[in-house]
């Protein structure tokens, strides 16, 4: 099925980056989706909500797989604390679900009212409540996946690495069986502070309690787009009733917390990025952004920041981001690198990338260009097309199975033939991505037009 509605929701994401979908299809069944990918020598995107602030579902002449179809609760295991979804499935709406019988899946992203969970399988989220619960590959049981070979396959624990955090470049997930835990009775205290010092002393106490979950840090800027006062407000969950704000006051503040970056998206701050840093390096950090008047949120006790800019802000977003670096932030982490961070990738983490899409992606039809260049890629592959990558792999795995029958003599000259073969593999240094200054300013109707999807889309007030 195919749709030209809402295109700018497909084709263009909050922070302006811009595709071109050739079609855009509402799969209700795996056997859709395998047909699709042996079928099509086009890109094939999967998505979810599109909340992407790093360009992850932009198409460039692609194929792009809504999952809103896709979005049933198959198996809820009370006994076992479980529960089977497709990707499809929000985050909210799973955890309205589970309320009835005292459970709830922790994990909780940033955008939780429109987040799908294969969404957050992609990213490997976390949420405000990392200290806690670490993120999503802790709670994954089993995946079901097609990768890019169309074949149905079933991933145990070990194996959850080639897709978790991968953003949809190695395979399409459309199953996960989720751990689960009791649902928790929170509470919550609010500290205020004129200085980062003060918050920086406190810190250091607060996270190193066991009844803590989250010390959450909005910037004096943020605050007072909530109508609060104009200091530095620390957010402070407790599992369980030791915070001064329960029940409904509870609630209250913490649905005011997550409107703080629809406020700001209001004010035309709607680039969002964000950095994971060591807590020691945290400081520095808040410090500058303080110093340049960049609103931001803060998890303390994690050491995530999300800065927060006007798109126009090119070489402010750069200045950042290299401090950040200098800093040793590691920069592509709950949003994952897309498009615009995969320059912030390790070279480690390029092999790892490299070596888990050439398995299960050989053709290389899903998400080019996402996570890692493609270029790189062929490279790596010492092929100029994708069949000629797939026929490598088989032969490799024909090989390996022989080499397991065949004598210590035959198993030499097979050794020979590898070393020889990989000598001749070539190398490559990474090319970088940087976000580049637009051609032109947007118009005040453009700019309106992305406010509203900031305001609604991204901040659960639309369902899309």
């Amino acid at each position: 099925m195919k749709t030209t509605k809402n295109k700018i929701v497909y084709e263009e994401n909050i922070n302006s980056i811009k595709g071109k979908a050739l079609a855009i299809v509402f799969p209700e069944n795996m056997q859709e989706i395998k047909s699709l990918i042996k079928l099509s020598e086009n890109d094939i995107i999967p998505r979810g909500s599109g909340s992407s602030f790093t360009g992850a579902v932009i198409p460039k002449d692609s194929v792009i797989i809504d999952f809103s179809k896709m979005n049933k609760i198959i198996e809820i295991n009370p006994s076992r604390k479980t529960v089977t979804v497709e990707s499809g499935v929000l985050f909210a709406e799973l955890n309205a679900e589970l309320e009835q019988y005292g459970l709830e899946f922790p994990i909780e992203p940033m955008f939780a009212g429109v987040e799908t969970i294969g969404g957050m399988i992609a990213k490997n989220a976390s949420g405000n409540r990392e200290i806690r619960y670490n993120r999503m590959i802790n709670w994954i049981d089993s995946l079901e996946v097609i990768d890019g070979k169309g074949e149905h396959i079933r991933v145990s624990k070990s194996d959850l690495s080639d897709f978790v955090g991968m953003e949809g470049i190695t395979g399409i997930i459309i199953l996960a069986t989720l751990r689960l835990t009791n649902k928790k009775t929170r509470s919550l205290t609010i500290l205020k502070a004129s200085s980062l010092a003060g918050i920086f002393s406190a810190n250091k106490e607060l996270r190193f309690d066991p009844e803590i979950s989250s010390i959450d840090l909005l910037s004096k800027e943020l605050a007072v787009l909530l109508g609060l006062e104009n200091k530095y407000h620390v957010f402070v969950e407790f599992e369980g009733e030791k915070g001064s704000l329960r029940g409904e006051e509870y609630q209250k503040y913490i649905k005011m917390k997550k409107k703080a970056y629809k406020k700001a998206a209001t004010e035309g701050y709607y680039y969002m990025s964000n950095v994971k840093f060591l807590i020691e390096s945290l400081q520095d950090f808040l410090i500058y952004l303080e110093q340049k008047q960049i609103p931001y949120i803060a998890h303390l006790a994690s050491g995530v920041v999300y800065p927060i800019f006007r798109p126009s802000d090119i070489e402010k977003i750069q200045e950042t981001l290299q401090l950040a670096r200098r800093l040793r932030g590691r920069i592509a982490y709950n949003f994952g690198a897309g498009l615009t961070k995969k320059d912030a990738l390790e070279i480690g983490e390029q092999d790892i990338v490299k070596r888990v899409k050439k398995r299960q992606d050989p053709q290389l039809k899903l998400n080019r260009d996402k996570l890692i260049d493609i270029n790189l890629l062929e490279a790596s592959n010492k092929v100029q097309n994708p069949e000629q990558v797939k026929s490598e792999i088989k032969e490799e795995q024909k090989n390996e199975a022989k080499t397991e029958e065949k004598t210590a003599e035959k198993e030499e000259r097979l050794q020979e033939k590898t070393e020889n073969k990989s000598e001749d593999v070539s190398r490559v240094n990474p090319e970088t991505t940087t976000l580049k200054k637009p051609e032109r300013e947007l118009s005040q109707e453009e700019r309106e037009k992305i406010k509203k999807i900031a305001a609604g889309f991204f901040a659960g007030g639309a369902k899309e």
